[in-house]
């Protein structure tokens, strides 16, 4: 056990045993990266999640944001960093994507050169950079897996979209997972200058269905003043491993943020963003797409701060829940007292196809400007056997008929991709996990 954790007496809360020895467990990665680091600031940030980690302990049943979200399962595995897997061209090409796109591919966490686009060939107003991890996240939050972030903080994914910049191809981040019980702990920061527009899809994906993986990520997006940034979020992980994407999103004056979370695979998942509207007519969607199956939990979240006048945000989330499966949605507006003439729109809706499904919603408002336009909805239940017979009296089958009632109310929110090739695939996607 390292210095920090035998001098660390004093805890917060009691944890029991197994959080305590998941944080020592990852105590003692931090401290190893440490011993091989020559970056004195990135070794001090890691010393102090080391520290918050063990003030703070890791989230229990107890906590009102993790009350349906158990993370007993992903504290028993033992995962660590290992050295990246390899992946032929055959099953590369059977996974990437159909569309054109500036490809970046990461196995394992680690960049594979040899699988992405040429940087030398970007396009113009496009700079990546690859390096050490300089955005620390913990004077945003107590979120645990932030400060886990910050404890395994290693390298980092730097994007800039340039001024008067309009990409028409997107960026797209293949992060294939290969290794069993290995780490994966990746930070992006994308910043979409002034006047200018780019879409952003990060996809995560499972080599296999049997290697147990640990994906934790941040991403960072800012965007300047009359930017817009199209973003597409998708899980597919296969269902030994576990998912933690934690978001902060900043947007300046007449900004527009266009995201759609897909989540589909991993055993226990968990998407957070956390957006702020800073500037005047400023303008958010934020959409989810959730499909569970078996014993998954499938958490999506989000926590949208109004502060600044004339600002509009729209979300809707959809899940669909089968067999064992468990949703969480849970929602904030918060609206600052300067924020007047703010319209905000939460809509959660969800569907369950086995009697043993569930789905916790929990929509919030938090309003403290009187002259707003604020709203949200939740409504949770089974197929209508009135859709049912509607099809089967025009010669649908009762399978096929349930199979497309159910895609009709999950790729709702797939209206708003305005890239049609990009929104097949998501479709295709969809679709295949539903099979």
């Amino acid at each position: 056990m390292s210095a920090l954790n035998q001098t660390s007496a004093v805890k917060v809360r009691k944890q029991s045993p197994a959080a305590e020895k998941a944080i020592a467990h990852y105590t003692a990665i931090s401290e190893k990266l440490n011993a091989a680091s020559h970056n004195h600031v990135l070794v001090a940030q890691r010393q102090e999640a080391q520290q918050k980690l063990q003030d703070i302990g890791l989230p229990t049943r107890r906590d009102e944001d993790w009350k349906y979200t158990p993370l007993n399962s992903w504290m028993q595995k033992p995962f660590t960093k290992k050295q990246p897997g390899q992946v032929d061209a055959q099953q590369f090409e059977a996974l990437r994507a159909d569309f054109d796109a500036v490809l970046m591919v990461f196995v394992d966490g680690y960049f594979a050169d040899d699988l992405s686009s040429d940087f030398a060939l970007l396009p113009e107003g496009l700079n990546v950079e690859l390096g050490e991890t300089t955005n620390a996240a913990l004077a945003r939050s107590d979120e645990p897996f932030e400060i886990l972030h910050d404890m395994l903080s290693d390298k980092q994914i730097k994007i800039q979209v340039a001024k008067n910049t309009v990409l028409e191809t997107p960026i797209y981040l293949m992060c294939l997972q290969t290794q069993n019980e290995h780490i994966t702990n990746r930070s992006v920061q994308l910043h979409v200058a002034e006047n200018s527009q780019a879409t952003f899809i990060q996809h995560q994906i499972s080599l296999t269905d049997e290697a147990a993986s640990f994906v934790n990520t941040f991403t960072q997006i800012q965007l300047a003043d009359n930017a817009i940034c199209n973003q597409m979020m998708v899980q597919d992980l296969n269902q030994n491993s576990f998912y933690f994407g934690n978001q902060r999103i900043q947007q300046a004056a007449t900004s527009v943020f266009n995201t759609l979370y897909v989540g589909l695979g991993a055993q226990v998942s968990r998407q957070q963003n956390r957006l702020t509207l800073d500037g005047e007519f400023a303008e958010a969607h934020q959409n989810s797409i959730v499909f569970g199956d078996h014993d998954q939990v499938m958490d999506s979240r989000t926590d949208t701060s109004h502060n600044a006048p004339n600002c509009n945000s729209n979300q809707l989330h959809k899940f669909v829940m089968q067999g064992n499966a468990r949703g969480v949605f849970n929602g904030m507006i918060y609206v600052d007292q300067l924020a007047q003439k703010t319209d905000g729109l939460m809509d959660n809706k969800n569907l369950l196809l086995s009697d043993k499904a569930r789905v916790y919603s929990k929509p919030q408002l938090e309003i403290y400007a009187d002259d707003v336009k604020c709203s949200h909805g939740c409504a949770t239940g089974e197929i209508d056997e009135n859709q049912v017979f509607y099809c089967q009296a025009r010669g649908i089958g009762k399978e096929d008929a349930l199979q497309l009632i159910t895609r009709a109310f999950l790729l709702e929110p797939l209206e708003d991709v305005s890239n049609e090739a990009v929104r097949q695939w998501l479709a295709n996607l969809i679709h295949a996990k539903m099979a």
